[in-house]
């Protein structure tokens, strides 16, 4: 029987396989303070997706810069004079403002971005709860049907199947390497992430801000960096609550 030749390869199946099995984000399970979205964006195009899925084969993190020199559309938010990317702007804000106690400018955040975000040797770790990388949520964005893989027939069986199994892995990560501040962003997955943490979140009045305490750990949701309505006053607000937390701590 002749096997309908995949238009991404056979090696696309494998590629997919191992990135559902393995892959997490960027930085080091080894750090203090990891952050966890719901899912990486892509651009679309398929060839360079491609190349992502081949550089996080068998891997469970990557350094966002060494490991990704193969795409030119990543690499430029690690370039001199670049611009502070949209998502990682709020996620460096409030790790400078744990670090330094005040509000970074714009330049720090830069900087930031440039030379210290999501590294090997990073004191922070930049993971995602889905694995694939997603040009959106629609239908026809769904590229991964085409590997003909169990439960990636459409976007809707992807996380039906697998969102669960992640859920259970994350919480073993967090239990294995015992971060002192886990900080999931975006309020809309508020349901996944009440799934991830063993203790229940609750909401602090007036911040945006739902917070949970479990051993040594700080599990904290934020909105998403560019979700609408929220103002840089907001921002402070919520790390001012966390560098409170953060404080108490050492």
């Amino acid at each position: 029987m002749k096997q309908n030749k995949s238009p991404f390869g056979d090696n696309f199946r494998y590629l997919v396989e191992e990135r559902i099995k393995n892959f997490w984000g960027y930085g080091n399970f080894k750090s203090d303070v990891w952050f966890i979205g719901m899912e990486e964006g892509h651009s679309g195009d398929i060839e360079s997706l491609v190349k992502r899925l081949e550089a996080t084969k068998d891997k469970e993190t990557l350094d966002i810069y060494d490991d990704m020199k193969h795409d030119v559309a990543h690499m430029k938010w690690f370039e001199e004079g670049a611009k502070t990317q949209a998502t990682y702007r709020r996620l460096i804000y409030i790790l400078l403002y744990l670090k330094n106690k005040v509000e970074p400018t714009i330049e720090e955040i830069r900087q930031f971005q440039i030379k210290e975000f999501g590294r090997k040797t990073s004191n922070h770790t930049v993971l995602e709860l889905m694995p694939l990388p997603a040009k959106s949520i629609s239908a026809k964005d769904w590229v991964y049907k085409e590997a003909n893989v169990e439960g990636l027939h459409t976007r809707k069986e992807y996380l039906a199947t697998y969102r669960p199994k992640r859920i259970a892995r994350l919480r073993e990560l967090i239990s294995i390497h015992k971060p002192k501040m886990v900080i999931f962003y975006s309020r809309v997955y508020l349901r996944e992430w009440r799934e991830t943490v063993p203790v229940p979140l609750e909401e602090i009045k007036d911040t945006k801000l739902h917070i949970a305490k479990d051993h040594n750990t700080l599990y904290v949701v934020v909105p998403h960096s560019t979700s609408f309505g929220i103002s840089t006053s907001d921002w402070k607000k919520i790390a001012e609550v966390l560098l409170s937390h953060h404080s108490h701590h050492h």
